[in-house]
């Protein structure tokens, strides 16, 4: 469902009155794309009212139940075809979107051929009903030596719903310090063992800053910190929190694009006699709106 950062009742206090929802759709699409999120600003809630998953993201994978499951931990799902996918794990799973009043987020703790494995569900859910993958953002990042602080690149951050580490060579100057030794335990478990494994840790006791875009991960193995860590989470507003700047940005886009119609495509210049108009940036957002924006921009994060 694509995002849509204006409703019907702000046309007129926006000062757009004659909007149609292809022209707020459209400009929605705009921001996003200057915003660098296509998953969008909008999230949806579960039934419980919790942030669950973005609005605007499609589903990577979607499965359909074959038969019901009962609320409890650790349930197994019967998915017939479904290979040994590790990635997987770790991977939130939205079941029955369909109907909001039974909506709910969980995550997926193991598999194997033809059956997933949910770590806590709360609800019912009867045959016929939908899971649906990758529908919340995802980053892996490294952390810093000696520091268990991850920066992410969306904002503001509601919701941390999956959190996976694992352990492995430190960063950068520690070579220097020997942490590449071939001879130290961890050269061995990864020539011999393959690559690190990924182990859960408890998102409930994980600190999330608004204002520093960080969440402090908590430590693993022996108070050990992480060297990696993938983030599945939930940035954004929902359709009645939306502010007031997203609203203001939507509403110029679309005054911008009805005063001039004639350059709200790809036009440069456009001239009829001696008359030319020629646009003075290569996009429909001009620089005040752009600098509303900057804000809410995804952020490059090393």
């Amino acid at each position: 469902m694509p995002s849509i950062y204006l409703r019907p009742e702000d046309y007129g206090p926006y000062s757009v009155p004659s909007a149609t929802e292809q022209q707020v759709i459209a400009a929605s699409a705009l921001i996003d794309g200057y915003l660098r999120r296509p998953e969008g600003m909008i999230w949806m809630p579960d039934f419980a009212g919790m942030p669950c998953y973005m609005k605007a993201m499609s589903p990577r994978y979607t499965f359909v139940l074959t038969a019901p499951i009962a609320p409890g931990r650790n349930v197994e799902v019967i998915v017939p075809g479904l290979a040994n996918m590790t990635d997987w794990i770790g991977e939130v799973a939205i079941l029955d979107r369909a109907h909001p009043n039974n909506t709910e987020g969980t995550v997926i703790q193991n598999l194997r051929p033809g059956v997933l494995t949910l770590l806590n569900v709360s609800l019912p859910h009867a045959a016929g009903e939908k899971i649906e993958l990758g529908m919340c953002i995802f980053e892996e990042r490294n952390l810093s030596n000696n520091r268990s602080i991850a920066r992410v690149s969306r904002s503001p951050i509601e919701r941390l719903l999956s959190g996976y580490g694992r352990y492995g060579f430190g960063r950068r100057l520690d070579q220097k310090k020997g942490m590449y030794s071939d001879t130290n335990l961890l050269a061995a478990v990864q020539s011999f063992g393959g690559p690190p494994m990924w182990v859960p840790f408890d998102v409930t006791q994980a600190s999330i800053s608004q204002s520093t875009n960080e969440i402090w991960i908590p430590a693993g193995i022996m108070l050990a910190y992480y060297s990696d860590v993938r983030l599945r989470y939930i940035a954004g507003f929902t359709d009645l929190s939306m502010p007031s700047i997203l609203k203001s940005a939507t509403a110029a886009t679309i005054t911008s694009q009805i005063a001039v119609p004639e350059l709200a495509g790809n036009i440069k210049m456009a001239r009829a006699g001696d008359t030319a108009i020629q646009r003075f940036a290569d996009t429909v957002l001009d620089s005040d709106t752009r600098a509303l924006l900057d804000e809410f921009r995804a952020r490059l994060v090393v």
